[in-house]
C-alpha cells in the first residue's frame, strides 16, 4: 500500500506500507526521490511526523544527490557503452526527442531548439529508454549466467525473471522465485555472478543469518566479503560510462 504526499520544501514523498517492515525507513533515491517505508500497522500521519523530524537531513541529502545528478547528465556528447550496445545522438529539426533501439545502437534523435538536456523529464526519458535497452540485453545474458551457476551448484529457482528494478540488484521470494535487475549489465561478470549466487543462497536460507553467509562464502570460494566490498563501489543508477568490461 502506497501514498504519495507533498512536503513543503521537499516536494513529493512516496510512503510505502509493508507487512515485513519492522521500523521506519527513510531513503533518498537518485531517480525515485524521497522514499519512506513504514510497518503496515502504522498510520500515514505517523509517517508524516517521521518525515518532518528528518527534514534537515532530507534537504541535505537531496541537495547532494541533485549535484551528483547534474554531474551525470546525459547529453549528446555522452558515452554509454555496454557489452553489446551503445547510445548515439542525432540532430533532427523535424521532431522534439525520439528514440529507437535497433541491433546494437540506441539512437536518440532530437531538436536542439526544443530539447533541454538539463530538464529532469528529458533525463528520465533517456534513462527509461536505456533501461529498456539493458532489459533486451539482459534476457539472454543473465539467463545464461544463471543457468551455468545453477547447474554447477545444483541450486535451481522455481522461476527466473529479469526485471527493471532500480533499487535492488536481485531478489528471491518465499516461493523460491528469483528476479534479477537488468541493471546487473552495469557490473563486471564476477559481480553479476556474486549477485546470482547471493540470491541462490536464499533458496536455502531466507534471511541473512550466519548459515546464509556461510553458504554464500562457500559458493564464492571464500570471497564473499571481498566481493561485497567491491560491489559497494558500483552504482545501480544509469549514468554515462563504459560498461563493456572486456576481459
Amino acid at each position: 500500500m502506497q501514498k504519495l504526499i507533498s512536503v513543503p520544501g521537499i516536494g513529493a514523498v512516496l510512503i510505502s506500507k509493508k507487512s515485513n517492515a519492522t521500523k521506519f525507513k527513510l531513503k533518498i533515491h537518485p531517480e525515485k526521490g524521497v522514499l519512506v517505508t513504514i510497518p503496515y500497522s502504522c498510520s500515514y500521519n505517523e509517517a508524516i511526523k517521521f518525515i518532518n523530524s528528518h527534514l534537515d537531513w532530507i534537504k541535505e541529502k537531496t541537495s547532494l544527490i541533485s549535484e551528483k545528478f547534474n554531474d551525470n547528465l546525459f547529453t549528446p556528447e555522452s558515452v554509454f557503452l555496454t557489452r553489446f550496445s551503445k547510445i548515439a545522438f542525432e540532430v533532427d529539426a523535424r521532431i522534439g526527442l525520439t528514440a529507437d533501439i535497433e541491433e546494437d545502437v540506441c539512437l536518440f534523435k532530437y531538436n536542439p531548439l526544443k530539447i533541454d538536456f538539463n530538464n529532469p523529464d528529458i533525463q528520465t526519458f533517456v534513462k527509461k529508454v536505456i533501461n529498456r535497452m539493458l532489459l533486451f540485453e539482459a534476457y539472454e545474458y543473465l539467463t545464461d549466467r544463471y543457468s551455468r551457476l545453477a547447474s554447477q551448484h545444483n541450486l535451481f529457482a522455481k522461476d527466473l525473471t529479469i526485471g527493471t528494478a532500480s533499487t535492488r540488484w536481485g531478489t528471491c521470494n518465499s516461493r523460491n522465485e528469483i528476479r534479477l535487475s537488468c541493471r546487473l549489465m552495469l557490473l563486471p561478470d564476477h559481480l553479476i555472478d556474486y549477485i546470482i549466487l547471493h540470491e541462490m543462497s536464499h533458496l536455502v536460507h531466507k534471511n541473512h543469518g550466519k548459515t546464509f553467509y556461510e553458504m554464500l562464502n562457500k559458493l564464492t570460494d571464500n570471497q564473499s566479503d571481498k566481493l561485497n566490498k567491491e560491489l559497494k563501489k558500483y552504482s545501480i543508477e544509469i549514468k554515462p560510462g563504459d560498461y563493456r568490461y572486456q576481459q
